[in-house]
């Protein structure tokens, strides 16, 4: 054993004793006066600092005290009576200071994530992602120190350093096959944060295979957690998707499309044959000039089709704004205005119809004459 160990559990040893406790009383009261003081005037140095202090009173408070006085009276009883108490004083002093620290480390690393200057650090915009990664750290942080804490808190109990780190390790191993789903999910879960294919309030679209046919989900993300996102569909359902459905599942935001498409087969009468270029020619002028259409994206407007009871004009445009219910006011003002060139060019729409046509060479006398005479 080292001499600085040695020292050092001398040191503790010494806490375990009257006059430790009475020094350990001392010390704990400066400790708190030390912190009061630093709450109350610490602004005057930084605005941070008086917080910091309220986050670690309580933890360095409660658990040195723990520390001391349980401490001091397991040593009382295993000395009086062994049988009684198992645990040595200076091994329950320890582990109630380590447990202490843990605990004043996780509050401050959570105050330190939330300060204006960590925030500024990460560099992320959206009040939604910041959220999320503020959140993402903060889990970290508490897991990694619980495992240290626990690892700490083993070595001080006499398990060895090399069986800890063995023991962590096939734990590790286990854990990673038993909970194969689990580990999916949680990666799936950070790829989520780094790709950031879509923020909490964004309305996304999945494909989803039912084992027969394949259906599409809508929702609007309301959380996205470690396991699962939970979206609100369109029907007002809160509905829990696992993080790894992500990671072999094409999603679709149509929040973050850079514009919304019009697409619309104009019928008109084959009466209107010899108008329908002058429409075509009219309709394309009005979406070139039309303010709430992207004249930079592809603008088609074409007779493209000849049906059973019309003449087909293909319309296909992008509006600039992607809000769905301004995109459906831009359509039907373009739909409007469509209508009123076709009126204005004499021509009208067409319906599902059959129209008969009678062969030349019939006699004014044949029936079918008569019937399209009436």
């Amino acid at each position: 054993m080292s001499g600085a160990r040695q020292r050092l559990l001398n040191d503790v040893d010494f806490f375990q004793s009257n006059e430790g406790l009475l020094v350990g009383t001392g010390l704990l009261i400066a400790l708190w006066l030390l912190l009061k003081l630093v709450e109350r005037y610490g602004r005057r140095v930084r605005p941070l600092v008086p917080q910091l202090a309220a986050t670690l009173k309580r933890p360095l408070i409660t658990g040195l005290s723990a520390a001391l006085y349980l401490g001091w009276l397991a040593h009382a009883i295993s000395g009086a009576a062994p049988a009684l108490m198992p645990l040595k004083g200076l091994e329950t002093s320890t582990a109630l200071t380590l447990i202490a620290v843990g605990w004043a480390t996780i509050n401050l690393g959570q105050t330190l994530l939330r300060t204006d200057h960590v925030q500024r650090w990460l560099g992320v915009d959206d009040p939604r992602d910041r959220a999320m990664v503020t959140s993402l750290l903060d889990r970290l942080l508490s897991i990694g120190v619980v495992v240290l804490t626990v690892a700490a808190l083993m070595v001080t109990f006499g398990v060895s350093t090399t069986a800890v780190a063995t023991m962590l390790g096939g734990a590790g191993i286990g854990i990673g096959f038993g909970t194969q789903q689990v580990s999916q999910n949680f990666l799936s879960g950070l790829m989520l944060y780094f790709n950031r294919p879509f923020s909490v309030g964004d309305w996304i679209q999945l494909p989803i295979w039912s084992g027969v046919e394949t259906s599409t989900l809508q929702g609007t993300v309301e959380r996205i957690g470690w396991y699962h996102t939970r979206i609100v569909t369109l029907d007002r359902r809160p509905l829990s998707i696992p993080n790894s459905v992500f990671a072999t599942t094409p999603i679709e935001n149509p929040g973050r499309m850079y514009n919304r498409q019009i697409k619309a087969s104009i019928s008109l009468r084959y009466e209107d044959l010899p108008r329908i270029e002058a429409i075509a020619e009219a309709v394309n002028e009005l979406l070139h000039n039309h303010p709430d259409i992207d004249s930079k994206q592809m603008i088609l407007v074409s007779f493209n089709e000849w049906a059973s009871s019309s003449i087909n004009l293909l319309v296909y445009c992008f509006t600039r704004t992607t809000v769905w219910s301004e995109y459906l006011a831009v359509q039907q003002k373009i739909f409007l205005e469509i209508a009123k060139i076709v009126q204005e060019a004499g021509g009208d729409f067409a319906f599902n119809c059959t129209t008969l046509y009678p062969a030349p060479d019939l006699g004014n006398n044949h029936p079918i004459r008569s019937l399209t005479a009436s």
